[in-house]
């Protein structure tokens, strides 16, 4: 099993690395089987093969005990210090078929804040530091005939990406590219930079997965948070709100474990200024 020191070197070199065996075998299967559920009770958020449950952490904690696993800490820590957050949870679902991507001005990007088409973003050329890891939590195996996520190695150096200027046409393959695979209970960590993309799956297996993004505590995520200004002026510019972040109640705050609550204090509703 590779050290947290391996794998932080893997990210900073390479873009990515895969942590294996975070989620116990017998546990991913509630995990799954969790996430089964809060989906089949959202049929709004099916379309096209994908079933995304965005700020899934406010409908189902299944997986929220292992967000603060120590290997995924030490390697968060390693990049941003003490307190990190995560900026936002979705649930993804991948049926048989689904594409390589189903957006016509898809393909290979950056995650926010570095993808170029977003409100909120980071010029390109971007710093060449890394501000934000995504994460993918694997709850059933990522394969080659399934659509495991396809990344391009190196590419977080690149200051830019396809969304963006860049030599390589939107919806174009990559000479360099290869697809992460994995058991279920691993997780895909890499730096949001990296270029990446849902391969297609050729399978007749249901992908399935939970994605996290952590950050350093300094970044801003006032932009992803409902009811703050940042948010709520570019809500109205734009005429829609989006719900890649859900805020949590104080109740659902409570009944996450004590080691992950400070991963999402952030966006607790109701938070106020005390007196000194």
């Amino acid at each position: 099993m590779s050290t947290v020191e391996d794998l932080v070197k893997r990210i900073r070199i390479e873009g990515w690395c895969v942590v294996d065996g975070v989620i116990p075998p017998d546990e991913v299967v509630k995990v799954r089987d969790s996430l089964i559920a809060t989906a089949d009770g959202r049929p709004e958020d099916l379309a096209n093969g994908r079933h995304c449950v965005r700020g899934i952490i406010a409908y189902d904690q299944a997986i929220a005990p292992y967000l603060s696993d120590d290997r995924i800490m030490g390697i968060t820590e390693a990049f941003f210090g003490k307190h990190v957050r995560i900026s936002m949870t979705t649930g993804v679902i991948l049926h048989p078929g689904y594409p390589r991507t189903d957006d016509p001005g898809g393909g290979l990007h950056s995650d926010w804040p570095f993808g170029q088409g977003y409100d909120y973003r980071i010029p390109a050329p971007y710093p060449d530091a890394p501000l934000l890891l995504t994460s993918l939590w694997m709850l059933t195996p990522f394969t080659r005939e399934n659509g495991g996520t396809v990344l391009v190695p190196g590419s977080h150096k690149a200051g830019n990406n396809p969304t963006g200027d860049s030599s390589l046409v939107p919806g174009t393959t990559h000479p360099s590219e290869i697809q992460a695979v994995g058991e279920p209970g691993s997780v895909l960590l890499f730096d949001s930079r990296t270029w990446h993309i849902n391969g297609h799956n050729n399978s007749e297996e249901t992908r399935m997965a939970v994605i996290a993004r952590y950050a350093a505590w300094w970044f801003n995520l006032n932009p992803l948070i409902p009811g703050l200004s940042d948010f709520e002026r570019d809500a109205a510019d734009r005429g829609f709100r989006p719900d890649d972040v859900v805020p949590l109640t104080p109740e659902q705050y409570e009944a996450l474990p004590e080691r992950t609550k400070p991963l999402f204090h952030h966006i607790v509703l109701g938070q106020r200024v005390l007196p000194s």
